[in-house]
């Protein structure tokens, strides 16, 4: 599931470096003496103005499919397929039906599949087979470009209710929205659902402009506004992530002996802007680099790992269960958690979020 994260930084890495040579190669052909130096930056800008946008969409497209399909794979291999949630039975099911009807399979975005993948895969789950493997493509059907609203169906039979509204309370979309408003303060509420909307739709128009008139988009967007709507797409991807990152904790760790919770002492902390906590001593041992997590009320996760253990003034590395500490434990962390929060330890390492040191 981490993969799928990291793949979109790395796209998105690769369109900044696109980005950044618009300019550079602006810079050029205006000290070009050729005539035809002018029309070629003129050009130029419509067609890197088309890339851009055709690119940007494709790269978050992909990216919310794959998130959602990353987490209905694990649903699988957690749950028989008759103890799904019912939404998601039911998508995969019409929508399997419907992949076979359409015939075109094996071609465009479905070239990896067959039609006896499809039916292989679909019987097996209706038959009870296990292990058994979803039909991916079912999972992620939508028949319109993601806007808000898309977004939001593609998840909800995967339990993640209405994601666009609580993603605007997200910690990156939080920090993006301050950096392009000038904020000092943090919005107590989040920002706008209006924003995510109107930014999603304007993507959406701007793609669709260069899909219906080719390189000749209505207005072009400066390098600055191509910078900003990137990082804007990467911070609603990484909150996106964080929501499916906290449904997928509390199913798979928080209701099992895989974690456990720490409590925080009353009245101490949280330092330095909550990433210090101190805890009451856990009865399990604690180490440096051992991975942790907090759940926000949004239902969305921050998780890192423990920087730095401290022990009646001293640092260690690690502490062991039963070890006196009339004052606590403190914790380092890479990641803010608020007072009112109970952190959770991994007790084994969860490759699929956190990784490897």
């Amino acid at each position: 599931m981490r993969a799928t994260l990291d793949e979109l930084k790395r796209e998105l890495s690769e369109l900044r470096s696109f980005v950044a040579s618009i300019t550079q190669i602006s810079d050029a052909l205006a000290n070009n003496t050729d005539p035809k130096a002018r029309q070629f930056t003129s050009l130029r800008r419509r067609f890197d103005n088309a890339a851009f946008f055709v690119a940007l969409y494709a790269i978050f497209e992909s990216y919310v499919e794959a998130l959602a399909a990353a987490f209905a794979s694990l649903e699988a291999r957690r749950l028989p397929y008759t103890e799904l949630p019912e939404k998601l039975a039911a998508k995969h099911l019409k929508h399997s039906a419907d992949l076979l009807a359409r015939g075109r399979l094996g071609e465009g975005r479905h070239a990896g599949l067959t039609v006896g993948s499809v039916v292989e895969n679909l019987y097996n789950c209706l038959s009870g087979v296990t292990p058994y493997a979803l039909n991916e493509a079912a999972v992620v059907w939508h028949d319109s470009n993601l806007r808000a609203r898309d977004i939001d169906d593609i998840f909800v039979p995967l339990g993640l209710e209405g994601m666009c509204s609580q993603v605007r309370r997200g910690d990156a979309l939080i920090r993006w929205h301050m950096t392009v408003q000038g904020l000092e303060v943090t919005p107590p509420d989040g920002l706008p659902h209006t924003v995510i909307e109107e930014r999603l739709n304007d993507l959406v128009e701007r793609r669709n402009q260069v899909a219906h008139r080719g390189g000749k988009p209505a207005n072009l967007l400066g390098v600055d506004g191509m910078n900003e709507t990137i990082n804007f797409i990467e911070a609603l991807s990484t909150d996106l992530f964080a929501m499916v990152v906290g449904r997928y904790l509390d199913s798979r760790h928080m209701v099992t002996s895989a974690a456990t919770k720490l409590e925080q002492v009353e009245g101490d902390g949280p330092f330095k802007n909550g990433t210090i906590i101190v805890v009451l001593p856990p009865e399990f041992d604690l180490a440096v680099g051992q991975p942790i997590f907090v759940a926000k009320p949004s239902g969305a996760a921050r998780w890192g790992r423990i920087q730095s253990l401290q022990l009646n003034g001293a640092e260690q590395e690690t502490i062991a269960v039963g070890t006196p500490a009339p004052d606590g434990i403190g914790i380092g962390l890479d990641f803010a958690c608020p007072k009112i929060a109970n952190p959770f330890v991994l007790l084994a390492e969860d490759d699929l979020v956190w990784a490897p040191r």
